[in-house]
């Protein structure tokens, strides 16, 4: 089925304790407090073209989706004639194609930022949860920059194990 220009996958980051702010809304249902993240890549090389951090890991991955900017303005950010490649935790909507899992990106982040496979920061306030979302976003942007610079250089993607 062609079309498909992009993936989108959500994923939790775990938190090492249980935060003194925020404590019972970041209790996901695998009993880790953790962050909610989705990310919309481009499946051919795990870029992460938009993403959204905004939810405890409590929440749905469908739900989360929502306060993305693709979700908000698909139109504007989707070319026409293509969609996203989702799993079935998502609603099929036009623009959103329910068949696949796409697990690699969030693969491919966590093994390349091995911090991110538990996030080693003490939350006991909002700016602590301001920091640690800043955290993921540089890894995200860092993600970006090492697949754009291989890219570039032509050399072998670091990601191929994902």
């Amino acid at each position: 089925m062609e079309g498909g220009i992009f993936a989108v996958d959500g994923s939790t980051f775990n938190l090492f304790e249980k935060p003194s702010s925020y404590g019972k809304t970041l209790y996901d249902r695998k009993s880790r407090y953790s962050l909610n993240c989705q990310i919309v890549v481009m499946p051919h090389n795990l870029l992460i073209i938009n993403y959204g951090l905004d939810h405890p890991g409590s929440v749905h991955d469908a739900y989360a989706f929502q306060g993305t900017e693709m979700a908000q303005n698909p139109e504007a950010l989707i070319p026409e004639g293509h969609w996203i490649w989702a799993d079935n935790a998502y609603p099929t909507r036009p623009w959103c194609v329910v068949c696949v899992c796409v697990e690699h990106a969030f693969a491919a982040l966590k093994g390349r930022f091995q911090s991110l496979q538990e996030l080693h920061i003490r939350i006991q306030s909002p700016g602590d949860m301001t920091y640690t979302v800043h955290w993921v976003q540089c890894c995200i942007i860092l993600h970006n920059m090492i697949i754009q610079f291989e890219e570039v250089l032509g050399e072998e993607s670091t990601v191929e194990w994902a």
